[in-house]
Order: structure tokens, then C-alpha cells, then sequence
């Protein structure tokens, strides 16, 4: 009785902390994409082109936010079991290495993006008037870089010492102030130059430098458990940094290489029309809307796991695991039920040719069956394998999945077989099928299991846990 009272109580307090983490980050992730659901509502206002080219726009920082969310992602890998080991010294010494590669890398992409803005339209479509709207916003929107690299650096990292109410706070108030400006700048209102997709530029600067302003203010004087100080950012323990790059650097090569798929989706079918553009940039915002809970819940798995094996409790993160897969799962079938449901509520929200509207109408229940296979997949490679530190293998089988197979049928879809729209959104999405297989089998194997914690002279402060089957 004694036995079934305390595995009761383990599992209401890993729903509890399931929730506390999940629901925060779910909300943050939806304000995020709200802030994109509402730019391309009054973008879209505008026209179809326009739409179109703030789309293709968005190309370079949605490679760019990729790397950032690898970076931190790998980061977190590292904090989540220190966590568990209570090793607050160590886990200030990791954020000062994600702040420092983070700001560096936005240097890097913002002088590229400033330099050439038109070869980097031109790599995602032909289409003239497409690239001249887009080279105008590009040219605005390129000065929200450095701070979002700081901001979301920081923030999805203090989360792995379930610290997320900051984060709901911060996009709250940045959602506010980028619609307003939004709604100034596009179409000129109290006095303000009618600026077009520019002024959606203006309105995200002035927004990423609002949340740059908030974090700041509260890692200097708000938060205890981590520790922002120069000399961590400016330099590193050398075992501290390799291990960083030993565990991090898989997550962030995966995320860049599943951010270039994704991208050469959006270059495969901006090849095809200006109504292929339209449809993958509403059905992208929708899924990305829709499916903000699943991707909290895997953040929470990836804390859990992470912070059990900190602790050493490896059986523990075995059990929690596989609970917690399921329970993505479950998410996943309400989530695609409410996909269904609001698909027309969607599309009600644009102005597009009824061209795009019979293959919106359609890509979006493609999208539907792919949000399924999507939640085993980010509940295993986001949250399991990367709390149990098994990166590599989750960095090859993003790649191979991707770029052996879904991009290869995609681009012959689309220009061999001369397939529809939805078919060849599929045939984009089809490694998520492929994906969710052999996460299962490796869940089952119990092969990604392991400690990353050193004591902090560097030592190792544990053997690895025993590698067995997990049923």
C-alpha cells in the first residue's frame, strides 16, 4: 500500500510540474506566433504579393531563430540535469556561453542580411514584385535580430530551472506593442507615415527591443537561480565548453538542418505559384498557432527527464518518459480535432483568390494527420532524447529523414510529377511518418539514456546509467 500511496504521489507531482511548465510555454509559443498571425493579417490586407513577400522575408530569420533555438535547446540539455543536481554555479556559466555565441551569431546574420537583401530574396523565388517588397522589409526588419538573439537566448534557457512566468510576461507585453506599431506604421494612422510591409518591420524592431529591454532588466535584478555576470559571458571553463559543444552542437546542427528543409519547402513551392506562397505561409501560422501546446508539453519533458536524471534517478526517468510520451500524444489528437474545426475560421481571415482557397482548404487537413506523427516526434527528439542527452541520435535522424527523404519527394512532387499543392505539402511533411517510427523503437531500447553532469573540477560525478530495454 505504502508502495502505490508514493508512485501516486509521483505522478501527481510530475503532472503538476508537467503543467507549470507546459501551460507557460504553450502560452508564450501561441503569443509568439500571434504576433505572426496578426503581421500577416495586415500584411495580407494589402494584397496577396505583399503577403507573399513578407513571407519569403521571413526566410533568413526563421534560419536564424532556428540556430538560436538549437543553441539554447543544446543549452538546455546541460541546465535541466544540473538542475536536478542543484548546480547553480555551473548552470550561470552555461548562460554565459549561450548569451555570448548567441550575440555573435546575430552580428554575423544581421550584416549579411543588411549587405544583400535582394540575393537573399532571390534564393527563395523568381517572382519581381515578390523580391522588391521583401528587400523593403528586410531592410528594416534585419535590426530585431540582435536583440531577439539575446532575448530568446536567455528565455528559453531559464525555463530548464522552471523559471517561465518571465517569459508569458515579456511576450504579453511585446504582442501589445508590436500590433499597435503594426497597425501605425502599415497603414499610417496619428500621424504616422503609411509605410506598407516596411512599417510591419518597424513595429517588430520596436517590439524585439522591448523584450530585450524586460529580460535585462530582469536577469540584473529579479532572478536568483542563475547568475548573468561579464565574466561568465566573456569567457568559459574549457571542460564546460566542451561539453557544451559536445551536447549542444548536435541540437543545433539538427535545428539548421531541419530550419534549411523547412526553408527549402517554402523555395520549392515558391517555385511553383504565388498561390503555393499564400497557402504554405496561412497553413504554417495556423499549424504553429494550433500546436503551441505540444510543443510546451515537450519543452516540460525534456525539464523532467533532464532533472531526474540530475537527481540520479534513473528508473524514475525511464517511467516519466514513457508517460509522458503518451500524454503528447493525447494532445495531439484534441489538437488536431481543434485544427479541423477552426481551418475555416482561419481562411476566413485573408484575402486570397478562390485558387488558393480550394488548396488552403485541403493542405490544411494534410496538415491535420501530420500534427499525430509531429507529437511523437518532438515529444521523443525534444523532449526525451534531449533530457537523456542522446543528441546525436537525434541530430541523424532529423537529417537523414528530411533531407533523404521528405525534400527529394517534395521537389519531384512539385516539379517532376506536377502533383497539387496539398500533395506536395505531404510529400514536405512526409518524414514526420518516418521520424515518429523510429522514435518508438528507440524509446523502447532505453538506448537514450544518459548523464551529462561533471562535478565542478570537471570529473565525472557518476558512471553512465545502465543501458536496458524500457517496455
Amino acid at each position: 500500500m505504502e508502495k502505490g500511496l508514493k508512485k501516486s504521489m509521483d505522478h501527481r507531482n510530475m503532472l503538476k510540474m508537467f503543467l507549470t511548465i507546459a501551460l507557460p510555454v504553450a502560452l508564450q509559443n501561441l503569443l509568439t506566433y500571434a504576433v505572426s498571425l496578426m503581421d500577416s493579417i495586415m500584411v495580407g490586407s494589402l494584397g496577396e504579393v505583399q503577403l507573399s513577400a513578407v513571407t519569403v522575408a521571413n526566410q533568413p530569420f526563421f534560419l536564424f531563430m532556428m540556430c538560436m533555438f538549437g543553441l539554447s535547446s543544446g543549452a538546455c540539455v546541460l541546465i535541466s540535469q544540473y538542475w536536478g543536481k542543484q548546480d547553480r554555479e555551473t548552470i550561470s556559466r552555461i548562460f554565459g556561453i549561450v548569451i555570448r555565441l548567441a550575440v555573435l551569431i546575430g552580428i554575423g546574420v544581421t550584416a549579411v542580411v543588411l549587405l544583400f537583401p535582394r540575393p537573399v530574396m532571390a534564393l527563395y523565388t523568381s517572382e519581381q514584385p515578390v523580391i522588391e517588397y521583401g528587400v523593403q522589409y528586410l531592410r528594416v526588419v534585419v535590426f530585431s535580430y540582435i536583440p531577439f538573439a539575446f532575448t530568446n537566448g536567455y528565455l528559453t534557457c531559464v525555463r530548464s530551472v522552471e523559471r517561465v512566468r518571465i517569459a508569458v510576461v515579456t511576450y504579453s507585453i511585446s504582442f501589445c506593442v508590436n500590433v499597435f506599431f503594426n497597425y501605425v506604421f502599415i497603414f499610417g494612422k496619428f500621424g504616422a507615415p503609411a509605410l506598407g510591409v516596411a512599417g510591419a518591420g518597424v513595429g517588430t524592431v520596436i517590439a524585439r527591443a522591448t523584450e530585450f529591454a524586460i529580460v535585462l532588466i530582469y536577469a540584473l535584478k529579479k532572478e536568483t537561480r542563475v547568475t548573468l555576470w561579464w565574466r561568465y559571458i566573456l569567457k568559459s571553463e574549457k571542460w564546460l565548453f566542451r561539453d557544451f559543444i559536445r551536447f549542444a552542437a548536435p541540437v543545433m546542427v539538427n535545428e539548421m538542418m531541419w530550419a534549411f528543409g523547412s526553408s527549402a519547402h517554402t523555395a520549392i513551392l515558391g517555385r511553383m505559384s504565388v498561390s503555393a506562397i499564400a497557402t504554405v505561409s496561412i497553413v504554417s501560422t495556423a499549424f504553429q498557432i494550433v500546436t503551441v501546446f505540444i510543443y510546451g508539453a515537450s519543452s516540460a519533458t525534456l525539464v523532467i527527464v533532464g532533472k531526474h536524471i540530475g537527481e540520479k534517478k534513473f528508473e524514475l526517468a525511464r517511467k516519466s518518459a514513457n508517460w509522458l510520451v503518451v500524454a503528447n500524444v493525447v494532445i495531439a489528437a484534441a489538437t488536431a480535432a481543434a485544427f479541423l474545426l477552426l481551418k475555416d475560421t482561419f481562411m476566413s481571415f485573408y484575402t486570397i483568390t478562390p485558387e488558393t482557397k480550394t488548396a488552403l482548404d485541403a493542405t490544411m487537413v494534410v496538415a491535420a494527420v501530420i500534427i499525430l506523427f509531429y507529437s511523437v516526434n518532438m515529444a521523443c527528439i525534444v523532449g526525451v532524447f534531449r533530457g537523456g542527452g542522446d543528441t546525436m541520435f537525434a541530430m541523424y535522424l532529423d537529417i537523414i529523414a528530411m533531407w533523404g527523404i521528405a525534400v527529394p519527394l517534395g521537389a519531384l512532387g512539385a516539379f517532376a510529377w506536377g502533383l497539387s499543392i496539398p500533395a506536395v505539402y505531404f510529400l514536405l511533411r512526409s518524414d514526420e511518418v518516418v521520424k515518429a517510427v523510429v522514435c518508438l523503437l528507440r524509446m523502447k531500447s532505453g538506448k537514450w539514456l544518459r548523464s551529462v553532469t561533471r562535478n565542478t573540477d570537471g570529473t565525472d560525478d557518476a558512471p553512465l546509467p545502465p543501458q536496458r530495454e524500457v517496455c
